[in-house]
């Protein structure tokens, strides 16, 4: 991605410190939360699909290329991700019902219940770690 010039904003040297901090406990929280994927049998990025279909707004499941959207990532890299996810019984293909051309992404029972025990463990890791990110997103909106 090309540098793009904005306006100049000072960095002073403790900003480098704050920057470090965030972008540590946002790795962390990635790391943590890739172990969780693992220890549920799935690759972080089957997580992410999973919490991509049932995220989505609309009722019938996103289309795959909403899905690669949502994963910042290519059309055919998110096809092959969700080969292997069908495949481990997680996901669905189904076709949509007002244009049969396309294609919707549905969670199976197995999936459903897999994203479940993840989202609750995030969801109370998250509210563990609220305190730590409020302040460390404090301390950036500082001069």
């Amino acid at each position: 991605m090309p540098h793009r010039p904005r306006a100049a904003r000072t960095v002073r040297a403790g900003d480098y410190a704050r920057l470090l901090t965030v972008r540590t406990g946002l790795r962390r929280f990635e790391a943590w939360s890739a172990r969780q994927a693992a220890d549920h049998g799935l690759t972080a990025s089957q997580h992410q699909l999973l919490l991509a279909i049932a995220g989505h707004d609309a009722p019938r499941g996103p289309t795959i290329s909403q899905a690669a959207d949502y994963l910042l990532i290519k059309h055919h890299s998110a096809v092959e991700l969700v080969d292997r996810t069908e495949k481990a019984g997680l996901v669905r293909r189904e076709r949509d019902t007002d244009d049969h051309r396309v294609v919707r992404l549905t969670l199976s029972p197995i999936g459903r219940r897999v994203l479940a025990d993840l989202s609750s463990a995030h969801l109370e890791e998250l509210e563990r770690l609220r305190p730590l990110f409020e302040s460390l997103l404090g301390a950036l909106s500082k001069p």
